[in-house]
């Protein structure tokens, strides 16, 4: 043994010594439990009630009660937009628990066919946002279907920080009907999203929060102020797993209120009929609106847009809108007031008037008369008619669209008198129609024509007026036809068309009604109109008319046919618009149909169909 080892024997052996360890360790192990004492008395007694404090928040959550947005209806109090319930399972972030496997445990749920429930990355990609984004719900499976949200909600207590939320999506109980009209609604965009800092918020705030849902296109749009609501706000206590438990009344809370019902002008079951008629296959759009107020009745496009694809979850629509920008036949597009089109023969009405302006004789007839075409200068120009019409007044010219008529007068009167009634009538320019993406139109003379072809170089051509004439070369809209045809039936003005008839508050009081707007004062004479009047009845009615398609029995109607030329294939568009009763016109018609030929075997039938409908309706 060395000499160390046995120095450390004999202390060990000395009692003095093991009573003084013994001594030192019972010192240090009370010092530690008057510490911890210390310390449980300071967090149980002292500090109690700051912890207690501290707990009830944790289990205290501010709800946001989600307003209903509201409704829309048409002319006849028929619901044609409403709201209907939509599940979202998210992650709730200040609920996770650290450590806790919830994706593993989500990926277990699985279908009918053994397909996991939940997509793993972006499961996985929601639970790393939920890092830095602590009071945010993260939705991990949208518009979820109801056995769904039963199976989440039966296994709640496993997986905490997993929550189900209610919301309210759009619905349109006629699917496409109508569809670009209404419009549709999309998910805020980050710049949309009004940022805020917990409490209630002034009552002049109408904020968006992260997944709201706003109006995108249509009436949804034009009138998002009108449907969204204000949201309520309340502070509810939840247990360990998230599941709310009671209401707070002591704490600060606001009562949702829904948003306000739009009372449309469209007449629903002519808007189907419509419809019915311009089927998917045929590019087009119809129109038709009140004449003495400018309440649009019927607005449709075709192909259809179907509004309840935007309400479906994000993949879902995804697929949806990359299958309708990709489609070639742009369904996308409302052709009513973004179409154009060149109004083709339907112009006529337009170089009447300004020949009577301009001191034609109506009883008269041309210095030429039609043998199916016209010299002017070293080029004949064709009358659709090759056999030719022979000498014409008027009237008869209008009935049976003679070319070689309308060209002299054109050239008799000038284009700047042409123009100028046109603009009177409200083409050339919008409408202000309540609606977005509405088209101007273009009224050629030649300014226009130098500025729109100056990268080719082209110069004015003498030949123009003749074209422009026959209504080929200015650009109308549907919707601006419509208008126009109704300015020609009642005679005294161009109304400003629209589709909102009233707003109410959701208890049903009446807000806000629209009021008629006047365009454009006609200022046409008796005698004009009373001309006008005949020439359009002559289209429907006589016996050489080219629009006795449209007849209505028992109802005086009267209208245009139109074709237009069409560089993108052989057939003609179809054009045609139409009103009556021509003594008393309360409905005017427009109907644009692409590559189909002529407008009185196409479109007349369309427009006659509608109108019939309509005074069988109310007659």
């Amino acid at each position: 043994m060395s000499p160390l080892s046995r120095a450390s024997s004999n202390r060990l052996d000395d009692p003095q010594y093991r009573t003084g360890v013994a001594r030192a360790l019972l010192f240090f192990v009370l010092a530690a439990l008057l510490v911890l004492v210390f310390r449980l008395f300071y967090l149980q007694i002292i500090q109690g009630g700051y912890h207690k404090s501290l707990s009830e928040q944790n289990s205290i959550r501010l709800q946001v009660i989600k307003a209903p947005r509201g409704l829309i209806y048409d002319r006849h109090g028929t619901i044609i937009a409403r709201n209907r319930p939509s599940y979202q399972i998210a992650i709730l972030p200040t609920e996770l628990r650290r450590g806790e496997p919830i994706l593993e445990k989500l990926l277990r749920f699985r279908d009918s066919t053994g397909h996991a429930l939940f997509d793993s990355a972006h499961v996985a990609w929601s639970l790393d946002r939920a890092r830095w984004r602590k009071f945010q719900p993260l939705v991990i499976y949208e518009d979820a279907p109801f056995e769904v949200v039963s199976l989440v909600e039966e296994h709640q207590s496993d997986l905490p920080g997993i929550v189900t939320i209610v919301e309210s999506r759009r619905a349109y109980p006629f699917g496409a009907a109508a569809g670009h009209t209404l419009g549709y609604m999309d998910e805020v965009k980050e710049d949309e999203v009004t940022v805020r800092e917990g409490g209630i918020l002034p009552d002049s705030v109408l904020p968006y929060a992260r997944g709201d849902r706003i109006g995108r296109k249509g009436l949804e749009r034009q009138y998002e102020a009108q449907f969204r609501g204000r949201d309520g706000l309340r502070y509810v206590k939840v247990n360990a797993f998230g599941k709310q438990i009671e209401v707070i009344d002591n704490m600060p809370q606001r009562d949702p209120e829904a948003g306000r019902n739009v009372y449309t002008t469209l007449d629903m079951k002519l808007q189907v009929l419509a419809e019915s008629l311009l089927t998917d296959s045929v590019r087009g759009a119809v129109v038709a609106l009140d004449p003495r107020t400018g309440e649009v009745l019927v607005m449709a496009s075709s192909p259809r847009l179907d509004g309840n694809v935007f309400s479906l979850s994000r993949e879902k629509r995804a697929r949806e809108w990359a299958r309708l920008a990709l489609d070639p036949r742009r369904p996308l597009n409302n052709r009513a007031v973004s179409g154009g089109y060149e109004p083709a023969s339907t112009f006529k009405g337009i170089v009447s008037l300004a020949g009577f302006e301009g001191g034609l004789n109506p009883d008269g007839h041309m210095p030429r008369a039609c043998h199916g075409g016209y010299r002017f200068g070293n080029r004949v120009w064709r009358c659709w008619e090759e056999k030719g019409h022979g000498y014409t007044n008027a009237v008869t010219a209008f009935m049976q669209s003679c070319d070689v008529y309308y060209y002299q007068v054109g050239l008799m009167v000038g284009l700047r008198r042409i123009n100028e009634i046109a603009r009177r009538f409200g083409l050339g320019e919008k409408t202000g129609i309540d609606l977005d993406d509405e088209r101007s139109g273009l009224l050629m003379d030649s300014a226009v024509y130098v500025q729109r072809f100056a990268k080719k170089g082209w110069r004015w051509p003498r030949g123009m007026i003749l074209n422009l004439s026959i209504g080929q070369g200015q650009i109308a809209t549907p919707v601006q036809l419509a208008n126009y045809m109704a300015g020609m039936a009642n005679g005294h003005a161009i109304y400003r068309p629209h589709f909102l008839r009233e707003v109410r508050d959701p208890k049903g009081h009446l807000v806000r009604r629209a009021r008629s707007e006047v365009l454009h004062d006609l200022k046409l004479s008796p005698a004009e109109h009373e001309l006008i009047v005949k020439s359009l009845s002559e289209v429907v009615n006589g016996s050489h008319g080219t629009g006795s398609r449209a007849r209505v029995p028992g109802v005086w109607v009267g209208g245009k046919t139109g074709s237009a030329e069409n560089p993108h294939g052989d057939l003609t568009h179809a054009l045609f618009i139409g009103a009556a009763p021509l003594d008393d016109p309360r409905i005017a018609v427009a109907v644009v149909m692409e590559n189909v030929g002529h407008g009185g075997s196409n479109a007349a039938p369309i427009a006659g169909a509608i109108m019939k409908r309509f005074f069988q309706n109310a007659p």
